[in-house]
């Protein structure tokens, strides 16, 4: 070989090593590419779902105010079915929004930076300097969520049980109760979020303006249990009371509502503290009438359990309205129904009570006055600048006018009425700056059977309500209490005058296992539980597929098992754009069977407006049944899809999934 073909050969390898280490190059250069992008994209997502969280915990607990851990673990829990005005869209807006605008706006400073690499602010640098602003964040997103809701608190209190319940309960089925032997009829009339402090400091309020002066009025001229006719007293929310199913249960049963977080007991379960024994459990002993008359779904929250399960009262609530004919099928304000026709349907109940031979007790509830700014009826008025204010206002209006129609029928002498806020109001605004424990429950004991033994500033929560509201009814109370309240209208002591609110209220944070050992019954009765050992019906349903702008859904009955020994009531197929049915609209069937359609009216502006707004993919259905003994369950629940173009309704095949409750 000649030096030509060696020099030839040599530049050859030469040339064939540089092309080898430019292609290994150019695949590092291509991986590094790879790697930085995927990189990139993490940190992006990292920062937005960093974001968001800090913007969720914002708003959620500046908008609830006063939201505590017990109740968010028990609201998340309990059936929503019922629920009231859809918070999607303010989410959106106000957290949702802000966390996309504010991450993008991070990411693209990076990415400039990234593509320009200015000399003095590198990309690893600004990622390093964003990262950390991020991070502090969400460290203080974090801090916020565990300092507002006491987080901390609340673990400790569950790894150190308190025997506070056990100790300073009484028994009502161990208490001697002495009647009259006239027994008085009861009407309790929950407010929702009514409180003392919407009066003014004239009268013993934090607000600028009274805004509900003839509640105040009322009670004024009847019983607030306060010292002076210049003052209106009212009842502290100790913790398990300050939600609305919380709030009655604590006025009528004497106890705070525990949650677990293990368990589900409350809202899968069949029953409802079957052990305890409640105001209306005693009252149906002796032979009342019980009613609960309310103008949205009763099931929410587990109320149709808790009061047809103690003191078997009728639920007329929404949906009875509408099944009864006392409302257009078709119609929904609200939760509901509005406190203008409760009134009025009110009216036409009592009417009809007091025309039998039994006493009664009419339980109701209002809702215009709910968070986060009530409903504005057409009784409404502009008084004062915000919207939940008027609200209020126009409330104190109608209570008043009802109580004035109550004094003037000739059942009222024998009557007692009771007045009671269920619970402060979730609006972080109406009260701000008023602490909590000056944050009193609206109460008024209006035609008591008996007079308070001294005239002094009671200091009470509303589980006192409970031995309360018997003793105005005339019954003699060995020992004035039950549960753990007292008979304020008795010189006996209630738990906040022995031992203060902070100490009350820190006890009953902790846990129970008192009060775990009453819900022993529930947890055996899930409803999981109870369809697998065959005592409650099994349904699957499915929806077809929904073309946008139909007045009606169709729902298929595929499969339906019912057992021998349930005995049917009621069968219900309800159908939302939301998966816990609330907002949604119901179809009462009558014997149903497998591969029977049932057509669904959701042509209402609000479910219209929510699928085009949000552009949703599926409509839900739950299928409820009730027994006879007036409890409902939700034993069947399936999906459909949402129908968008011509396109998708061309290949609509008819299937959509189904699947049995649980």
């Amino acid at each position: 070989m000649d030096n030509r073909e060696k020099e030839s050969i040599g530049n050859y390898e030469e040339q064939f090593d540089a092309d080898t280490m430019d292609n290994d190059t150019r695949k590092k250069k291509r991986r590094g590419k790879i790697a930085s992008r995927i990189l990139f994209g993490l940190y992006s997502l990292i920062i937005f779902v960093l974001m968001l969280v800090y913007e969720s915990v914002k708003w959620g607990l500046n908008k609830w105010g006063n939201l505590s851990i017990e109740e968010m673990i028990y609201t998340l829990k309990a059936p929503l079915k019922g629920t009231g005005q859809n918070m999607v869209g303010e989410y959106l807006q106000k957290a949702l929004l802000p966390a996309v605008l504010i991450s993008l706006g991070l990411i693209i400073v990076c990415a400039l930076v990234r593509r320009f690499k200015k000399k003095y602010i590198t990309f690893p640098f600004l990622c390093l300097v964003l990262a950390f602003a991020v991070f502090l964040g969400g460290i203080k997103g974090g801090y916020y969520f565990w300092n507002k809701l006491d987080v901390g608190a609340y673990m400790y209190n569950q790894m150190h049980p308190s025997t506070f319940i056990e100790k300073n309960y009484v028994n009502p089925a161990k208490t001697k109760l002495t009647f009259p032997q006239k027994k008085r009829n009861v009407i309790y009339l929950f407010l929702e979020s009514m409180e003392q402090t919407y009066m003014d400091s004239s009268v013993g309020g934090h607000h600028a303006q009274n805004i509900i002066p003839e509640l105040t009025t009322l009670a004024k001229q009847n019983v607030s249990f306060s010292d002076s006719d210049s003052y209106v007293n009212g009842a502290k929310a100790l913790t398990g009371n300050t939600w609305t199913i919380g709030g009655m249960f604590g006025a009528t049963a004497g106890l705070p509502l525990k949650t677990q977080v293990a368990n589900n007991e409350n809202s899968n379960s069949t029953v409802f503290y079957p052990r305890l024994t409640t105001l209306g459990d005693i009252l149906q002993k002796q032979g009342y009438d019980q009613t609960l008359l309310i103008g949205s779904d009763a099931s929410f929250g587990g109320r149709d359990r808790y009061f047809s399960q103690h003191g078997g009262y009728d639920i007329e609530d929404y949906l009875y309205a509408k099944a009864k004919g006392m409302i257009p099928n078709d119609y929904k304000v609200f939760w509901g129904y509005e406190d203008e026709k409760l009134f009025g349907f009110a009216k036409e109940k009592l009417n009809n009570l007091s025309k039998q031979s039994k006493p009664f007790n009419l339980t109701m509830l209002t809702v215009d006055t709910h968070f986060p700014t009530g409903y504005w009826d057409r009784n409404c008025r502009p008084q004062f600048p915000t919207k939940y204010e008027n609200v209020m206002a126009c409330s104190s209006r109608q209570v008043s006018a009802f109580i004035k129609w109550c004094q003037t029928q000739s059942w009222y002498k024998d009557t007692t009425i009771v007045i009671s806020g269920d619970h402060p109001t979730m609006n972080a605004t109406i009260q701000k700056g008023t602490p909590w424990d000056q944050r009193l429950v609206y109460t008024c004991y209006i035609n008591s059977a008996v007079k308070r033994d001294s005239i002094t500033r009671r200091n009470f929560s509303t589980q006192d309500n409970f031995p309360t509201t018997l003793a105005a009814m005339g019954v003699k109370i060995q020992g004035n209490r039950l549960g753990l309240g007292t008979n304020l209208f008795s010189n006996e002591k209630t738990l906040l005058e022995k031992y203060g609110f902070n100490y009350v209220d820190n006890e009953l944070k902790k846990r129970s296992v008192w009060m775990e050992k009453q819900m022993e019954a529930s947890r055996s009765n899930r409803v999981d539980i109870q369809q697998a050992k065959g005592n409650l019906p099994i349904v699957k349903a499915s929806i077809e597929p929904y073309t946008l702008g139909q007045k009606t859904a169709t729902v298929t009955i595929n499969s339906i098992k019912i057992p021998k020994k349930f005995k049917v009531k009621s069968f219900e197929v309800n159908v939302s754009y939301r998966e816990d049915g609330a907002y949604g609209n119901t179809v009462i069937v009558k014997d149903p069977k497998a591969g029977t359609k049932v057509s669904v009216d959701i042509s209402d502006e609000h479910s219209q407006w929510y699928i085009d707004h949000y552009k949703l993919k599926q409509l839900y259905v739950n299928v409820n049944v009730s027994s006879t003994s007036n409890v409902k369950y939700t034993v069947g629940k399936g999906t459909g899809k949402v129908v968008w173009s011509k396109e998708e309704s061309s290949q609509a095949t008819g299937k959509t999934k189904t699947t049995s409750i649980y």
